[in-house]
């Protein structure tokens, strides 16, 4: 998994250059940078949802496949058995 690098020094500083007094800007960036280690999702953590979605996808595709199967067959089958047996 990759790692999240923020840099806080930075952040401290561009938000004071903007006006914020440095004690805030501090707080705000502790607070930010904290509910980011936390909450980010990655590049490798979305490929692996999206890997996941994928199989999930294919495994019902396969489920519906076998489903319709199951349905047609019997139905086709009633099909030619009335036709056999209808006048004409």
């Amino acid at each position: 998994m990759a790692t999240f690098v923020f840099d806080t020094h930075r952040a401290v500083k561009d938000l004071a250059a903007a006006g914020f007094p440095e004690a805030q800007a501090e707080a705000l960036v502790e607070i930010v940078g904290g509910a980011m280690g936390e909450n980010v999702a990655t590049k490798a953590d979305l490929d692996a949802l999206e890997q996941r979605m994928n199989d999930r996808l294919a495994a019902q595709e396969q489920r519906l496949t076998l489903r319709f199967i199951a349905i047609l067959l019997p139905s086709l089958g009633l099909l030619f058995a009335a036709l056999r047996f209808l006048p004409g």
